[in-house]
């Protein structure tokens, strides 16, 4: 349904871990705090006076399927995190950040009821590209996706983003243990977990892979003979698209497709391809690979027991007459 390359507010996805909560914008503050020497609070107006930072950047779900709808792109403005993070000073032991939500919630029955939270590496909020966002495509964010602020760190996958952002708390390595974090149990989501048969490898997702998307044709389409344009998305976190490949016979062979716009960092770029469908039944997939040669995979890795990095190339069935 796009006309372009930026996702609508209103197509805009939206996961959610607890209810949407109910806040002002009057009375809504942002504070910084933990292992700082000088920790301090921002309002609204506080925040919008800030020198800001615009940046296009995908949003995907860490458990977006390998050809799903829970991604999209958008234009997000901001405050960069790294200067707010410095004016609170942070101690020697700072290595680590949680970023805190409004919303709250239960995620186990044996845990109590606690706010959203994630905790993001020191180093990758001061990136420059990490924000505090309060707009998406000219606009004030809607309150779904976080208004009246929220964090956002292009290249990274959604979780981290967290949305409806009430606290930033500056940790040692020690305090995660004893955080909200780790308390609700959020610590037991978005692992990759690999199990070779001898050992299991638990660690943490964080950068988004490399990944493209069919939109058009749909699976099990029938279509008469004649030229269609197949499209899609491509994109890769940090790093920007090189080259999207379509074969319409299930991978035996592969053609170049056409970009829309120069490729980028964190965004995603619009491909297509003129395919001249003869009858018979067709298997059609894309392949992308990025800049520092990464290439999406034909399979999912069979040693992977998560449910997260979804990005294998899917096979589109279509039957032309």
């Amino acid at each position: 349904m796009l006309e372009g390359s930026v996702t609508p507010p209103n197509f805009f996805f939206v996961r959610d871990h607890f209810d949407q909560p109910d806040i002002s914008v009057e009375t809504w503050k942002v504070r910084f705090e933990g292992r700082v020497a000088k920790p301090y609070e921002l309002n609204f107006s506080d925040l919008v006076e800030l020198p800001g930072k615009r940046i296009e950047a995908v949003l995907e779900c860490a458990g977006n399927a390998a050809n799903g709808s829970a991604v999209s792109n958008g234009i997000w403005e901001g405050i960069p995190l790294a200067p707010l993070l410095e004016r609170a000073q942070p101690s020697s032991e700072a290595a680590l950040v949680m970023l805190e939500g409004a919303d709250s919630g239960r995620l186990f029955e044996d845990r109590s009821p606690l706010p959203y939270s994630q905790v993001v590496p020191l180093e990758r909020c001061r990136q420059d590209s990490s924000l505090i966002a309060f707009k998406l495509n000219g606009l004030l964010l809607p309150v779904r996706n976080g208004f009246p602020a929220r964090a956002i760190f292009p290249g990274w996958y959604g979780m981290d983003s967290v949305k409806w952002l009430r606290r930033v708390v500056v940790m040692s390595a020690q305090d995660q243990a004893s955080s909200a974090f780790h308390q609700s149990g959020m610590d037991c989501f978005y692992n990759r977990v690999r199990n070779s048969g001898q050992d299991v490898n638990i660690s943490r997702i964080s950068s988004v892979q490399v990944k493209s998307s069919i939109a058009w044709p749909t699976d099990g389409v029938k279509l008469p003979a004649g030229r269609y344009t197949v499209w899609g998305f491509a994109w890769s976190g940090s790093t920007a698209i090189r080259e999207i490949l379509v074969s319409t016979d299930a991978g035996s062979t592969w053609n170049s497709t056409a970009l829309k716009r120069q490729a980028s960092p964190h965004s995603w770029v619009r491909w297509n391809y003129s395919w001249n469908a003869t009858p018979g039944e067709h298997v059609v997939m894309s392949r992308a690979s990025d800049e520092s040669g990464r290439q999406q995979p034909m399979k999912r890795d069979p040693q992977r027991k998560d449910g997260y990095e979804l990005n294998w190339c899917v096979p589109i069935h279509c039957s032309v007459r």
